[in-house]
């Protein structure tokens, strides 16, 4: 093909799709996009309902913003007015206000933040019905907090969705998997592998901005955790409810690279120093196979120079996956999904307890291998002096009590190394694939383990602690309560 085209050649099975019609009946494929947006207009005429329709799909848009409002009501309870009709001109003009504590202003007075949040939010509840939607650089005029809450908001649309971007927030806040790099200058397009491929396309959009640095000066307040595992927490503080701890709206996140306290008080130091201010700070970290009066006393010691500190009761973060009835809810999905675009059909068996069963039975010597070493090195390291045959036995009754429910077990065992066996069980006998986002949102609300609702709880009263000389809210990050 030439240069710059792009040709697609329909396959019906050997169906000739030479016309519209008997393409549409063949590929019942709905897409949903959205068009460009941009301010609206300070003032607009009442057009026809065809008219207001048709610039739906086209530049137009933005200018008949009021008028898909009028035409085509969004959504019943958005705290935003339906237009009204103004007649005291020549010809009928249409205005939107958007109530306020004060007094409702007019939306071609807010933010242009605000007037492209509020379109856009139109085209997504428009178009969730689609197969696939598009969507190109949504970030054009979002606060870092709006754009992180849009790609939460396209993540549970149901869709599949392609998106444009060259925002930074979106890329950080997007499943590593799910980002593909295009670069005009290479032939093909690259699929992101691992989280340490992230530096290359932060260098390739020209980010010369430091994000997290950013964040800490604006509300001086940072949550440190292992690794990636904010994704983990941020997902269920959204399915929990807690929007604005899934935004990061209120803190920054550092991650440690790995099991480090005595990082976080460097790092928490450095940031001080560089950005001339207090900054408050929290802690999450992994137990791994530490013994708990280890984990009591680096809480402890973090809690010097730490708001609040916590290490898991579960070896790791991704133990709080390992729910087998969420685990099997979101299988079903998978198959339903699958079937839906045309894939094979299967019908959903339970087996996420078995397999994680039959992961624990086999892996019950080496963690008590290495439970046992962990607790004789931390009382070799504190000088207790416990005799071994006491601390052996003290040890090993603990474990057998967890281990006698299945509960205790998969508290026990590695989270990640369990989630992988299942989710390879899982595509032998079925050939789908589960991710840990999609375990979580299938998760029923009392499902969710009581020390993660606790932790995320503590996570939210921590973000709303009062800081000093903190700005007010701008337009867009009022314009959150909006979705």
């Amino acid at each position: 093909p030439e240069h710059g085209t792009c040709r697609l050649i329909p396959d019906a099975q050997g169906k000739n799709c030479s016309s519209h019609s008997t393409f549409k009946l063949h590929f019942r494929c709905p897409i949903g996009f959205v068009p460009i947006l941009g301010p609206v207009e300070q003032t607009e005429e009442l057009n026809e309902k065809e008219t207001a329709r048709r610039a739906l799909f086209n530049y137009r848009a933005a200018r008949n913003f009021r008028n898909t409002w009028y035409h085509f009501p969004a959504w019943p309870g958005m705290d935003i007015a339906l237009p009204e009709v103004n007649r005291t001109h020549d010809k009928a003009r249409l205005e939107l206000w958007c109530p306020e504590a004060r007094r409702p202003r007019e939306i071609a007075w807010a933010g242009f933040g605000f007037q492209v949040w509020c379109q856009m939010l139109t085209h997504i509840v428009r178009w969730r019905g689609s197969s696939i939607f598009l969507i190109d650089e949504p970030d054009i005029y979002l606060h870092s907090d709006l754009q992180r809450q849009l790609l939460g908001i396209l993540k549970g649309l149901g869709p599949d969705i392609v998106l444009a971007t060259h925002s930074t927030e979106i890329v950080t806040e997007a499943e590593t998997d799910d980002i593909v790099l295009i670069d005009k200058r290479r032939s093909r397009s690259r699929r992101l592998r691992r989280p340490d491929q992230l530096g290359d396309v932060f260098r390739q959009l020209g980010s010369t901005i430091n994000p997290v640095l950013t964040q800490i000066a604006k509300t001086r307040r940072v949550l440190f955790v292992e690794g990636e595992d904010f994704k983990f927490l941020g997902r269920f503080a959204r399915r929990l409810g807690y929007e604005r701890v899934a935004n990061r709206a209120d803190f920054a996140v550092v991650q440690t690279e790995g099991f480090n306290p005595e990082r976080i008080r460097n790092l928490k130091t450095g940031m001080e120093q560089t950005l001339g201010v207090e900054v408050v700070a929290a802690a999450v970290l992994d137990s791994d196979y530490r013994p708990r009066a280890e984990c009591d006393q680096i809480e402890t010691e973090c809690l010097k120079h730490c708001q609040f500190a916590v290490v898991h009761s579960r070896k790791e973060i991704e133990n709080f996956l390992l729910v087998p009835a969420a685990i099997d809810r979101a299988t079903a999905a998978k198959l339903a999904a699958r079937a839906k675009r045309g894939g094979a059909e299967a019908m959903a068996i339970s087996v996420a307890e078995e397999a994680l069963e039959l992961f624990a039975s086999d892996k019950r010597t080496y963690v008590f291998g290495q439970r046992l070493a962990a607790a004789k090195r931390f009382d070799r390291e504190s000088r207790l002096g416990t005799h071994e045959e006491i601390l052996n036995e003290r040890e090993l009754k603990d474990l057998d009590q967890r281990w006698m429910s299945l509960e205790g077990r998969l508290d026990l065992v590695g989270g990640k190394e369990a989630f992988s066996f299942v989710s390879r069980l899982i595509h032998e006998r079925l050939g789908v694939s589960i991710t840990p986002a999609a375990v979580i949102d299938a998760m029923r609300i009392d499902e969710v383990p009581p020390a993660m609702v606790d932790l995320i709880s503590r996570i939210d009263a921590f973000s709303r602690g009062a800081v000093p000389d903190h700005s007010a809210n701008t337009d867009e990050q009022r314009a959150v309560q909006v979705a």
